[in-house]
């Protein structure tokens, strides 16, 4: 049976300007971006067109969420709603708020709080995050354990497609192992984020996390919903207690752990997805799903504007 998944950009998906059509044309999306600022108390329109604003964590994963998540209303309201939908690493908060599990605002105070931990783990521990192009996963596993017995801690922290993969740690292991690939003739690029990223570095401040989540509800979500940490659907039999029960602990894990994204597109399309909308900034996602899906012919759409939004919506009634 065909299936649609919704997929949500993370952080460094974000670019100056992004939101600012949907603003001016959809009063649903405006009234969502303006609860959004005054929850916050901040100027998201101001942000989303400053660059350096909104290069900081805190700033970025808000307002990357904020699009994410008025978009996706916008496709709710013409009666478009997916089968199944994962995230990428903070686009996970984006999905469990679209699935109902999470409200609106507990979302936003959570990526508040989450980008804010992580802010201050990136200032205790000078870090860095490099894509890593060109190299298989055995590879690249073994060089990080390698450098990090000589130089210092580095791991595989994203897996993204087949032979993309981003490295994170600390800063002297992390050049070190960048050295080796690039002796290697492996093209290397490095991410512009504040430190490392989905590493055990961020557990530095994970009790203002911790304390957070234990006063939030979490509701059965409406659709399936895909793992960071494990690649899979989550599979969780019972009612609220049980999820919020898993979520407390799952979510301070996903921020210190590897995203395992290419696991995750392997699995929604074994389990019948063929289509795959990429919701929010930018269409990283989009060429994930193309290097990693295996059916050549499954549907791909990104909506991210006023254009994109307008073709996914005709595409897909």
């Amino acid at each position: 049976m065909s299936k649609t998944a919704f997929l949500f950009t993370g952080q460094g998906a974000q670019f100056v300007g992004m939101g600012k059509d949907l603003y001016k044309k959809y009063s649903a999306f405006k009234d969502i971006f303006d609860e959004a600022g005054e929850h916050l108390k901040i100027n998201l329109s101001e942000i989303c067109g400053d660059i350096t604003e909104l290069s900081k964590t805190q700033n970025a994963q808000s307002a990357i969420f904020v699009v994410s998540y008025g978009i996706y209303k916008l496709l709710r309201e013409n009666n478009i709603k997916p089968d199944c939908a994962a995230g990428f690493s903070l686009g996970e908060i984006t999905a469990l708020a679209a699935s109902g599990m999470l409200s609106f605002t507990n979302a936003l105070d959570l990526i508040k709080i989450r980008g804010e931990a992580m802010r201050l783990a990136c200032e205790h521990t000078p870090g860095a995050m490099y894509s890593i192009i060109g190299a298989d996963n055995a590879e690249i596993e073994k060089i990080c354990a390698e450098v990090s017995v000589s130089h210092g801690y580095v791991i595989p922290a994203n897996y993204n497609c087949p032979g993309q993969i981003v490295i994170s740690g600390e800063l002297n292991a992390v050049e070190a192992a960048v050295k080796i690939f690039s002796e290697l003739k492996h093209r290397t690029v490095k991410l512009n984020v504040m430190g490392a990223f989905h590493t055990k570095l961020m557990r530095h401040r994970q009790d203002m996390l911790d304390d957070f989540l234990r006063t939030l509800d979490f509701n059965p979500p409406e659709f399936d919903l895909y793992s960071n940490l494990s690649g899979k659907k989550f599979t969780i039999d019972g009612g609220h207690h049980e999820w919020r029960t898993y979520m407390i602990d799952h979510i301070p894990e996903q921020m210190s752990n590897p995203v395992r994204f290419c696991e995750e597109l392997e699995n929604l399309e074994d389990d019948g997805c063929d289509t795959f909308i990429e919701i929010g900034a930018g269409k990283v996602l989009s060429g994930f799903v193309k290097r990693t899906c295996k059916n050549k012919d499954a549907g791909i759409i990104n909506a991210q504007d006023v254009e994109t939004l307008e073709k996914t919506i005709e595409v897909l009634l």
